[in-house]
């Protein structure tokens, strides 16, 4: 449980650095991801602010990447349940995430093939730079965006359709748990911090 909270304590950080000048929308965004999709605090905040962080890092104003952010784990969730995915939604995630700035192989176990040295996707990337006033690297992350949606048209909304399914209705139940872990190392920590300063 202390482990727990203290994990929290340095998500929330980042979450909130991230999404600085923004974070009561940020707040806001994290509480609804999080009961749309059944998910802990921390796990919320953690894709959110995982995502967000890299495309800030891209140039995105906060309020850009917070919206970028959650429509790429908005669909994360979806395809880990609809493809059962290994990783879960934190390692289809990272899958989509990496895509975004064209590393784009570990998107393919989620059945998302992305070419990008094709004619047409230059020319994508090409008419987004040209009319979102963006630069080439933020044009190739929303193309990418783009497409991993197109590709996955069946699975969107499948959590929302089998959220009352045994392995679902399992994940939501390790999610509670986390919240509740987190709630009782907050009680915790002062107890733990003077144990280690003891030491």
């Amino acid at each position: 449980a202390v482990k727990m909270a203290s994990d929290f304590e340095e998500t929330d950080s980042k979450f909130k650095t991230v999404f600085g000048s923004i974070q009561k929308e940020a707040e806001d965004t994290a509480k609804t991801f999080q009961k749309s999709f059944d998910l802990s605090g921390q796990t919320s905040k953690k894709l959110l602010g995982d995502t967000g962080d890299l495309l800030v890092g891209f140039g995105f104003t906060e309020k850009a990447a917070l919206d970028l952010s959650k429509q790429v784990n908005a669909l994360a969730v979806d395809l880990a349940s609809f493809t059962n995915f290994e990783g879960g939604a934190a390692g289809a995630s990272r899958a989509l995430t990496k895509a975004l700035v064209g590393e784009t192989e570990s998107a393919k176990a989620l059945g998302i093939v992305i070419r990008q040295g094709t004619s047409e996707y230059k020319a994508r990337v090409e008419q987004i730079q040209n009319t979102q006033n963006v630069t080439i690297l933020q044009a190739k992350a929303i193309a990418n965006l783009e497409i991993a949606v197109s590709q996955s048209g069946k699975a969107i909304g499948d959590y929302a359709r089998t959220s009352q399914n045994l392995a679902n209705q399992t994940r939501a139940l390790q999610e509670a748990l986390k919240d509740v872990a987190v709630e009782f190392g907050v009680i915790l920590i002062p107890i733990a911090i003077k144990v280690v300063e003891s030491f």
